[in-house]
C-alpha cells in the first residue's frame, strides 16, 4: 500500500511538474481510495495503455451470469475482453439479485470485495453513500462521462462524483397480453388512460384458465422490498405527486399520493391483480397466460421466452406500449439501470475501469442487446439504427422520451424505497386506509431523507 501511495504521489509530481500548469486540482475527491492515488495514470488508461503485463485476475460479481437468458452473452463479452488483453482473467462470482448487495459488503468487511459489482438503480445509493465503492470520474475520462445521457448519469452521481456506470438502461412500458385481449373482447390495442386500463383489466379479470385457475388483469409489484418502492413512483408520478413539495422538503402526505394509494388498495380489492406480488411473479403470471397486463423494463421478451416455455413463438402473445396516460395527460414513467462499479479493495482499478468501458462500447452493449434486448445509456449509441430496428425498441426509445428522474441519490433513498413499498403492502395487505398509510410514511421519510 504505501509503495503504491508513493508511486502514485511521484508520478503526480512528475506530470505537475512537466504540465507547469495552474490547473485545478481534483477538491473534494477520497484521498484514501484507489482512484485518487491512480489519478495520475488515468490518461494512460483512457488511451488503452492500462495494461502492464502483468497477470491481472478481475472478479467480477454479477446476477445475470447465474441467469439462463444472459449468461452466455457474459461469457461471451468476457472471452473478447481476455482476448484483446491476454494478461487478463476475467472470473465470475454469480450471486443472485436479491443477495448481490449484502454479501458484497460482508465481502468488503474482510477487504475481499470483487473488482467490479453489478448493482441496481434502487440499491445503488446504498453503495455510493458508503466507503467501498470508488469515484470515476478521472478514470472514465471527460469524453466518456459526457457521452452518458443525462437522467442515467445522474442515477449514478453521488455528491457530486461519478460513483458507478449506467450499464443496461431501460424504461418502463406497458405490456400486454393479446391473446387474452381477445378473449375478454377487447379492442387490438393497448390502454391509453389509467382509467381505460382498469376497464380492460377488469375484463380481463374475469377470465379463467382451461384449468380453472384466476387470471388477473393488471399486475402492480406489491409486495415490501426497495425495487418496488421504486416503482411505486411511476405510478405516483402519473398521478401528478412527487416525493418532495414546492420547497424542495420531503412531502408525501398529499391527496396525490393519497390517490395513488388509493389505486393499489382498489386493484387488489378487485381481484385484479394479485397479492404481495414482485416482479418474478408477475413476469411468472404474464408468460403463462394468467396476466393481461403489467409494467417491466426491457427484460421481458428473453424472460417471456423462457418461463413460457414457447421460445420466440411466444413474442406473437404480447405486445409492448407506452405508460397510459393519467392526471398528467401524457405517459409518464421511470427509467432504471442495472450499473457497475469499482469496490475500493480493487488492485487493479485502471483495468476494472478498461473492461467496464469494453462493456458499454458499441460492439458489447450491440452484443448484448441483440441477445436481451438491452439499451445503451450511450447517447451516440443509443441513436444507431441497431438500437432502433424492432417495434419494441421504437417503443422502448420513445418511453425513454416521457421519464421523470428519480430522486437524487441520498444516503436514505433506499430506505425511502422500502418505506414507500411498505406503506403500498400496508394498503393491500393489511387494509390500512391511504389517509393514514400517507401520514405515517410522511413522517418516517422526513426522517430518513434528510
Amino acid at each position: 500500500m504505501r509503495k503504491t501511495l508513493f508511486t502514485g504521489l511521484v508520478l503526480m509530481i512528475v506530470l505537475m511538474l512537466a504540465a507547469c500548469s495552474g490547473g485545478k486540482g481534483d477538491e473534494g475527491s477520497q484521498a484514501s481510495s484507489p482512484a485518487a492515488s491512480n489519478s495520475a495514470s488515468a490518461d494512460a488508461q483512457a488511451s488503452g495503455n492500462a495494461d502492464s503485463g502483468e497477470p491481472i485476475t478481475l472478479k467480477f460479481a454479477s446476477w445475470s451470469i447465474s441467469e439462463e437468458a444472459t449468461k452466455g452473452a457474459l461469457e461471451e463479452m468476457a472471452q473478447k475482453f481476455t482476448e484483446q488483453h491476454p494478461n487478463v482473467k476475467i472470473e465470475f462470482v454469480g450471486i443472485p439479485f436479491g443477495d448481490i448487495k449484502q454479501q458484497t459488503f460482508v465481502m468488503a468487511s474482510s477487504g475481499n470485495a470483487p473488482d467490479v459489482i453489478q448493482t441496481f438503480t434502487a440499491s445503488f445509493p446504498t453503495y455510493a453513500a458508503s466507503d467501498i465503492v470508488i469515484p470515476l470520474d478521472d478514470l472514465l475520462g471527460q469524453d466518456y462521462i459526457n457521452d452518458l445521457l443525462p437522467s442515467y448519469k445522474e442515477d449514478y452521481t453521488y455528491n457530486g462524483k461519478l460513483m458507478g456506470v449506467p450499464w443496461a438502461p431501460s424504461p418502463y412500458v406497458l405490456y400486454w397480453n393479446k391473446e387474452l385481449f381477445k378473449k375478454a373482447g377487447l379492442p387490438d390495442r393497448a390502454p391509453q388512460t389509467y382509467d381505460e386500463m382498469l376497464e380492460f383489466a377488469a375484463a380481463i379479470s374475469k377470465l379463467k384458465t382451461d384449468s380453472g385457475e384466476q387470471i388477473y388483469g393488471l399486475g402492480e409489484a406489491t409486495e415490501k422490498l426497495p425495487i418496488n418502492g421504486m416503482i411505486a413512483l411511476r405510478n405516483i408520478y402519473s398521478f401528478n405527486g412527487s416525493v418532495f413539495g414546492a420547497d424542495g422538503k420531503v412531502n408525501v402526505n398529499t391527496p396525490e399520493v393519497i390517490e395513488t394509494l388509493k389505486y393499489y388498495q382498489k386493484i387488489v380489492k378487485d381481484g385484479l391483480s394479485p397479492q404481495g406480488a414482485k416482479l418474478k411473479d408477475l413476469r411468472n403470471l404474464f408468460s403463462i397466460g394468467r396476466l393481461g397486463m403489467y409494467s417491466d423494463g426491457y427484460y421481458g421478451r428473453k424472460v417471456f421466452q423462457n418461463l413460457s416455455g414457447k421460445g420466440e413463438a411466444f413474442d406473437s402473445a404480447w405486445g409492448a406500449a407506452l405508460i397510459p396516460t393519467n392526471k398528467t395527460n401524457e405517459s409518464v414513467s421511470i427509467g432504471e439501470a442495472h450499473g457497475l462499479v469499482v469496490s475500493k479493495d480493487s488492485k487493479h482499478p485502471e483495468m476494472a475501469v478498461e473492461f467496464i468501458k469494453f462493456l458499454t462500447d458499441e460492439p458489447m452493449i450491440s452484443l448484448y442487446h441483440d441477445n436481451s434486448d438491452v439499451m445503451s445509456a450511450r447517447k451516440s449509441i443509443a441513436v444507431l439504427p441497431a438500437f432502433n430496428a424492432s417495434e419494441f425498441d421504437k417503443t422502448l426509445n420513445d418511453q425513454l422520451l416521457h421519464i421523470k428522474p428519480l430522486p437524487a441519490n441520498n444516503q436514505g433513498l433506499e430506505q425511502a424505497y422500502l418505506e414507500i413499498a411498505t406503506a403500498v403492502q400496508k394498503v393491500t395487505v393489511a387494509g390500512e386506509s391511504p389517509e393514514n398509510a400517507a401520514a405515517e410514511l410522511d413522517s418516517k421519510l422526513k426522517q430518513i431523507m434528510k
